[in-house]
């Protein structure tokens, strides 16, 4: 029989095989190497996409609290003017009081009292005067109570004089302002 050596044949196909296990490794590293590059550049993209996202977050947040500033400094600025008009409402509306008071009380008077001063406190009025009798300081004091201008009137003073053969009462009496009810527009009774 014949004898045929395959050792060399042998040899050449390991030497291919390992040939061609190299060639495979190689191009599986390079592609390996590719698709991890490949993803890094992916992810370094969305890193940089989502910086600049915050970026403009960041930016608009800025805006926003500026924004918000103005925002305080005109509430401030209106609560100021509100403010001011309400006063000048509050002024307005007590104005027309004072005259009408005012009026109220000379329509009050008696005819036999007679003022001789009056100072006004913030709402209460001091009234002084002199009177034909205690009577007539009385109907008077009635009067102011019933009147929707004015509160519960408080005699401070009397003191009855003899001015030649008249008898007088010299009085002092306390009273507070108060605005009428609505509909309750009278000057006071006669």
């Amino acid at each position: 029989m014949t004898r045929i050596n395959l050792l060399p044949w042998r040899d050449a196909r390991r030497i291919s095989k390992q040939r061609n296990t190299l060639v495979l490794f190689a191009i599986t590293v390079v592609f390996a190497g590719v698709g991890v590059f490949g993803a890094y550049l992916y992810v370094e993209q969305l890193i940089a996409n989502q910086e600049a996202r915050n970026q403009y977050l960041q930016g608009e947040i800025e805006r926003l609290k500026k924004a918000e500033q103005e925002i305080k400094a005109l509430d401030e600025t209106k609560a100021r003017l509100l403010g001011r008009l309400q006063v000048i409402q509050d002024l307005q509306a007590r104005r027309p009081g004072v005259v009408r008071a005012l009026d109220s009380l000379v329509r009050l008077l008696p005819e036999d009292i007679y003022l001789s001063s009056m100072d006004v406190a913030g709402n209460t009025w001091t009234l002084r005067g002199t009177a034909s009798s205690n009577n007539v300081v009385s109907d008077f004091m009635r009067r102011l109570a019933e009147s929707p201008w004015f509160g519960e009137p408080t005699l401070k003073l009397i003191e009855n004089e003899d001015v030649g053969e008249i008898r007088t009462s010299a009085f002092e009496l306390s009273v507070s302002r108060t605005a009428p009810k609505s509909g309750s527009d009278s000057g006071g009774q006669s």
